[in-house]
């Protein structure tokens, strides 16, 4: 009898630990493939839902990304307002007006013939999502670095000027559109800011950059554009994956030859 009952309870605890096991590689693809949604990350999120309920859904996303800037909502709708989705044939990315008819996105989002911009649908106490199709006039490639130009056809009303001054805060936010669904905001922080007025890049963890996110705009919490995102290193691994993007600085000082340009 006691033999019986012995080899019930090893079975029922090589069952808890296989499905602890397939738990744990499940998490580790999750934190490759989906890192918003890792298991560590759903029940921070939850947590932090539970101590601050929202009162709509923008509320649920910022709060539940941990957002740290005042004023979270109006920061995202005015950063969203600025932020193009860009399509170029089979490619999506986003993008940024630094000037009412002038775009800031990534070079690589921008490789193809074919470019569509399709502008923000702003929502009041919602995700913003894409909109209504926005004619393009050229499109300027920067090869030296990750960066492109798009000039438009006809003006819009909402864009971010450049922050130039790189003395960047710590706290920053990451505006972009990584599922052709709505626009996410995904926080993040600085890293090397002694090296922002010697450096083109703008470095950053505690951000998971998806695809779509290039071309986002990177802004402080005050609402000033600092740069664009670029790319991210060592995505399988964690403990050193970081956020690379353009700095404003650098955007900068090819803004006049594009506007310039034939």
């Amino acid at each position: 009898m006691s033999q019986m009952s012995n080899k019930k309870k090893w079975k029922i605890a090589g069952l808890v630990f296989a499905l602890f096991a397939l738990a744990a590689i499940h998490n580790q693809q999750l934190a490759v493939t989906d890192p918003e949604n890792t298991y560590i990350n759903k029940i921070s999120r939850e947590f932090r839902l539970l101590l601050n309920p929202p009162e709509n859904e923008l509320q649920h996303h910022i709060i539940g990304k941990d957002i740290s800037c005042e004023k979270g909502e109006e920061l995202y709708k005015k950063v969203a307002s600025a932020t193009v989705i860009v399509y170029a044939d089979k490619a999506l990315g986003a993008g940024v007006f630094i000037e009412p008819q002038l775009i800031v996105t990534a070079n690589h989002v921008v490789h193809g013939k074919r470019i569509v911009l399709i502008l923000p649908n702003v929502k009041n106490d919602g995700l913003t999502q894409p909109g209504l199709a926005f004619p393009v006039d050229s499109v300027h490639r920067i090869h030296e670095r990750d960066l492109a130009f798009i000039k438009t056809k006809k003006p819009y009303p909402y864009w971010l000027p450049l922050h130039e001054e790189q003395k960047s805060d710590q706290d920053l936010i990451v505006v972009g559109h990584p599922n052709r669904k709505f626009y996410s905001v995904q926080k993040a922080h600085a890293k090397q800011r002694a090296q922002f007025e010697s450096s083109d890049y703008i470095f950053f963890r505690d951000n998971e950059v998806f695809f779509g996110n290039s071309g986002g705009a990177i802004v402080q919490c005050q609402g000033k554009l600092v740069g664009i995102v670029s790319m991210m290193t060592h995505y399988r691994n964690s403990e050193f994956k970081q956020g690379i993007g353009i700095n404003s600085k650098a955007i900068a000082e090819f803004v006049k030859k594009v506007k310039h340009s034939k």
